[in-house]
């Protein structure tokens, strides 16, 4: 039987901690993409050729892992969808605020542009090589959500989800029905090294044009294997083999307190925008079966705004995006690079 659904374009996404995947099957997919829709679970049972028991059956784990919760004799989501028509409208919405953003930090071109001369790294690096690392993944990415979460406004905490294999479960999930390039183009890796608070960061596109990306992928896995042979004594003896960047204590520590204010700075693009944002959001079915999912819908929004406001940037020459779509670097910190939700 021909699935009621194209179930390669529904794309699900999350931030925080927990495991909904467990919970999560191909099939499992469609039928969250129904209830989207409003359907009950005879309508369920009919549109996907199946009985009452095994759809009950189905949708069973995911109820278990607080994804969805019953009124009624219905099923609905406890977390933020969007269906085709949706996905469009937001996405376009969020490129033209990303535009803004990227508006925003042209103004502070000239700020960013002095610290970056402060680097030690600056010797080998310009702005413009650092830029996708330093601008896109530490003031657009992580900088701007972590200035979102201590406002509060648009970006309340992660909503709790116990399931019985992770109790402390606080995570946003949400699911999108479209491209990839529609959950958000890029995103970080941060992978902890063996010596105190050094970092392994990639930052950039995971998949292009619907392909791993392989380079991205097996700098990752060269990195990995170089620190588990004892071929790396050190983080400058990693970084001269990986031939990436090395940001020292000192370099991150100065490069911090830009982000910080810059994404304050940022934020406040957003905070201007908070009422349209609230009536876009009303206007998605998910605003009716998940009232509490705003954030959830912001968080997706964010992934894509920020992403069109790095490519504006690339576009303006202030940064240069390479030609694999990614870029990496060794990383001084002393807390956890992506512990933002």
């Amino acid at each position: 039987m021909e699935e009621p659904y194209d179930l390669g374009r529904l794309r699900l996404s999350m931030a925080g901690s927990g495991n909904p995947w467990t919970a999560i099957t191909s099939f499992r997919k469609g039928l969250l993409r129904a209830l989207h829709d409003g359907l009950a679970v005879s309508d369920m049972a009919r549109v996907f050729g199946k009985s009452l028991d095994q759809i009950e059956k189905e949708l069973h784990p995911m109820t278990v892992a607080n994804l969805l919760v019953t009124r009624g004799n219905r099923y609905l989501p406890t977390f933020f969808i969007a269906d085709a028509s949706e996905t469009r409208h937001v996405v376009h919405h969020a490129h033209t605020l990303g535009r803004s953003l990227a508006k925003h930090l042209f103004a502070l071109w000239a700020q960013i542009e002095s610290i970056c001369s402060e680097l030690s790294t600056s010797r080998s690096y310009s702005i413009r090589n650092l830029g996708f690392m330093l601008v896109g993944a530490h003031i657009l990415d992580i900088g701007l959500l972590e200035a979102l979460k201590r406002d509060g406004t648009l970006l309340r905490p992660a909503p709790a989800r116990p399931s019985p294999d992770c109790l402390q479960a606080r995570y946003y999930f949400w699911m999108i029905e479209g491209d990839l390039p529609d959950l958000g183009r890029y995103g970080l890796d941060d992978t902890e090294l063996p010596w105190p608070d050094w970092h392994f960061l990639s930052f950039g596109q995971s998949w292009i044009d619907g392909v791993p990306n392989s380079e991205r992928d097996a700098l990752e896995e060269t990195c990995v294997n170089l620190v588990r042979s004892n071929r790396a004594i050190n983080p400058e003896a990693l970084a001269k083999r990986l031939r990436v960047p090395l940001l020292t204590e000192t370099d991150t520590s100065l490069w911090s307190e830009l982000v910080e204010e810059c994404a304050e700075s940022l934020a406040k693009v957003y905070l201007e925008k908070e009422g349209e944002l609230r009536r876009l959001f009303s206007t998605l079915r998910a605003s009716s079966y998940a009232p509490q999912s705003f954030s959830e819908f912001f968080c997706w929004y964010d992934h894509v705004a920020f992403a069109s406001a790095v490519d504006a940037l690339d576009a303006q020459g202030l940064i240069s995006i390479p030609a694999h779509r990614f870029t990496a670097a060794l990383w001084y910190a002393t807390c956890p690079i992506r512990g933002v939700l």
